[in-house]
């Protein structure tokens, strides 16, 4: 019997899948809408078709439950192309051959060296490291050969099934230890249970390998290691880092595949999505929003570990890579989701690790960040480049961005290059990334800038984008109209981060980059398109028509506008309204309402409004909550912190990291009241009845850094609901004025 962690819960069957990855029935609650898939979407290497299947063309496995096999970090199209780069003595996979055919650990003379127990805190575990990239190794000696040379086949047999008859626990301290249990045996679940995965996943495909044998082995990784990491997937928690539930993520993913059990896959899958399938559920530093902190310009993402060090930054490069390429290879691409924003993470990481042409660290933008298992005031304020680390984590994210899909990545590129010659000798790294993630470079025509955001951020429209492989610099474009003509603004060279800031009249915007360069197609990028000071996002009545009032106006983004419905939850209802009309009532218990996902996702300066009517106030309530889960959110809450005032809130890490706006006092009772928030820049203002009571300057978080996956009116996620009436809810891209406020109050 495998040790589990403490938080630990066994995870439900999950809902009934439907024809896209993620878009599973809503139930209570929204979730994200369908994963970005690539249908189509092939990697330039024509000698390899398996790619294009892998990439969407085949039904993902979240949704069919069923699985390719091999399917993890080496697949069949894989080993046979790795096969003929080598049968054809290119490089590098020829010199990586080379070196791993004259490896001690692929010796047909190695002897396994099972333990019954392995515990992170004696010797043990070298046993089980050890014997890992023994395995590794002689299975891929055995897959790459050609002919394929069955003697390292058997040898790696003999491995796996020597572990699995022996091992029976994995633990962090042995039993009558008095050393202290970090419950670091979680990590070690994790990476080590997906590295087992890995071998098996291979020799699966070895007829020599008897069918018995092979569900021994399958059973010892359910046993054993799968469970303490679904345990700590369903029990999450923001008091440890991203590597800890990266390392758990891989490990359910891995044993999901190998041991076909969709449960454990899509477990993996809809936590590092973030995805709640329904269910009021946390996510904790490994899930995508939380792990990339904070993104800056230019698709900058802080990594959630960059305050810490570069060697626990780089493992998060190393697992996350791993994770997103076997998602890869079953049909799902997590790789493109938010936006590419593991890349954003990536290329921030890689700088941070990176010398200027005078041996010195790059300065790096850093926002401020809560240190997770340390007390409220305890901050990190820089990145922590005290060291560069030369961990070879970068081959599956050079190789899929870059040489797959012909992005620019140029700080992945230079740290996968840099690193190339790191084959081995941690526990924690999947060994020989060069040989089975290398691709041959991007060959086809240099695909346009892609993925342009414009965010109005105080007196700026803040643009960012990706680049092209291949281009030099990139021409950015305005234009009054979505289909030009557009006039030039500015040329950003290719070696510098990929951002402009422009500063525009008053109106309504579109922006265009091209990519400049020999080769660079004449088509540009998407175009983006933003108002200028701010325009209407939503608004809702609430005034009880026809008893079905909840109807609301949203109006997108890009401009266009519709109907959407807000839905009534746990006794929510009518009551009397400010003029004549209705109002929604909330309980004081459980009542709320549910309001449409992505109404702030793209947002950072906005506005917020409503009128309340508060019969009496209890502490830590909310009449407004929208945020990514529990730990992700902003809110405003007529009673709350220290004081017991009317308080907003935004937050990226759970209350320790609460950035906050103040009232002298609580919200009024027994009447309405006009509440109104705004954020322009770093300067947030709470106003009451159109009158400004509190501001901060020092508010650097804002609605798209947070996500938008829950939002509500009368509750938040786990406090009894507002005591009151709410009507009029608005909400407003970009920041009102004091004069807007103070009309929308009379």
């Amino acid at each position: 019997m495998s040790k589990t962690s403490p938080e630990a819960t066994r995870v439900d069957e999950l809902p009934h899948r439907t024809r896209r990855a993620f878009s599973f029935g809503l139930g209570l609650f929204p979730l994200l809408p369908a994963l970005p898939l690539l249908p189509g979407c092939r990697d330039g290497d024509d000698e390899d078709s398996g790619d294009a299947g892998a990439a969407g063309l085949r039904t993902p496995a979240s949704v069919s439950g069923a699985f390719r096999h091999p399917g993890l970090l080496v697949t069949e199209d894989d080993a046979a192309r790795i096969r003929a780069h080598i049968k054809a003595g290119q490089e590098p996979w020829t010199g990586w051959w080379n070196k791993l055919c004259a490896e001690r650990n692929a010796s047909l003379d190695a002897k396994p060296n099972p333990q019954p127990a392995v515990y992170r805190a004696d010797s043990t575990k070298y046993a089980l490291y050890g014997d890992i990239a023994r395995a590794w190794t002689l299975v891929l000696r055995w897959k790459l050969s050609d002919p394929q040379d069955n003697r390292y086949a058997d040898k790696a047999v003999e491995f796996l099934d020597a572990w699995a008859n022996t091992l029976k626990e994995v633990g962090t301290v042995p039993p009558g230890s008095t050393a202290h249990d970090d419950h670091t045996f979680i990590i070690l679940a994790g990476i080590q249970g997906h590295q087992l995965a890995q071998i098996g996943e291979i020799l699966r495909t070895y007829p020599g390998w008897a069918p018995q044998s092979l569900k021994r082995f399958q059973e010892m990784l359910l046993k054993v290691f799968a469970g303490i990491s679904q345990n700590r997937l369903n029990g999450a928690a923001l008091g440890s880092h991203a590597n800890w539930d990266l390392a758990s993520l891989c490990g359910a993913l891995a044993i999901g595949v190998f041991c076909d059990r969709p449960d454990l896959y899509r477990l993996a899958c809809d936590y590092y999505a973030g995805n709640n399938r329904g269910k009021l559920r946390m996510f904790g530093n490994g899930s995508i929003v939380h792990s990339v902190y904070y993104m800056h310009p230019g698709h900058f993402g802080q990594w959630e570990e960059s305050g810490r060090d570069q060697g626990h930054s780089t493992l998060g490069m190393s697992l996350g890579g791993d994770l997103l390429e076997m998602a890869w290879n079953q049909g799902d691409d997590l790789y493109g989701l938010y936006n590419n924003r593991f890349l954003a993470a990536a290329e921030y990481v890689a700088r941070s690790n990176l010398l200027d042409e005078n041996g010195k660290t790059y300065p790096m933008p850093f926002a401020r960040e809560q240190i997770p298992p340390e007390p409220h005031t305890a901050l990190w304020t820089e990145v922590n480049q005290s060291f560069q680390h030369g961990r070879n984590a970068w081959e599956p994210i050079y190789n899929h961005y870059v040489n797959r899909l012909g992005l620019a990545a140029p700080n992945v590129t230079r740290m996968a290059l840099q690193c190339e010659p790191k084959y081995g000798g941690s526990s924690d790294d999947v060994w020989w990334p060069t040989l089975i993630h290398r691709r041959p470079g991007y060959s086809e025509t240099m695909k346009p800038a892609s993925g342009l955001t414009a965010h109005l951020r105080g007196d700026r429209v803040v643009l960012s984008w990706w680049g092209s492989l291949g281009a030099t610099s990139y021409a950015v474009k305005r234009s009054a109209q979505a289909n030009g003509p557009f006039t030039l603004l500015g040329t950003v060279s290719a070696s510098e981060l990929l951002t402009y800031s422009d500063m525009p009249a008053n109106g309504v915007w579109f922006y265009q980059v091209t990519a400049q360069g020999i080769g660079a197609p004449g088509t540009g990028s998407n175009v983006a398109r933003i108002a200028v000071p701010g325009e209407p996002r939503l608004a809702m009545p609430l005034n009880g028509v026809n008893n079905s009032g909840t109807a609301g106006t949203l109006f997108s983004a890009a401009g266009t506008s519709g109907s959407v419905q807000g839905t009534l939850l746990d006794g929510a209802a009518w009551g009397d309204g400010r003029r004549n009309d209705k109002a929604l009532v909330f309980d004081g218990k459980k009542a709320g309402l549910q309001l449409p996902p992505g109404l702030f996702g793209d947002l950072d300066d906005f506005s917020v409004s409503l009128w309340a009517y508060a019969n009496g106030l209890h502490w830590d309530t909310c009449m407004f909550y929208a945020g990514q889960d529990g730990f992700s959110y902003m809110c405003i809450a007529p009673q709350s912190g220290g004081q017991g005032v009317l308080r907003f809130v935004i937050a990226g890490a759970g209350h320790n990291d609460s950035q906050v706006v103040e009232a002298p006092s609580a919200l009024p009772v027994r009447r309405w009241v006009h509440l109104a928030v705004t954020l322009r820049g770093n300067t947030a203002r709470l106003y009451l009845d159109g009158t400004e009571v509190a501001k901060s300057d020092d508010i650097l978080l804002s609605p798209r850094q947070v996500g938008d996956q829950v939002a509500f009116l009368g509750r938040n996620w786990g406090h009894p609901s507002f005591d009151g009436r709410i009507q009029d809810f608005r909400v407003h891209a970009g920041a009102l004025s004091a004069a807007e406020v103070a009309a929308l109050a009379r």
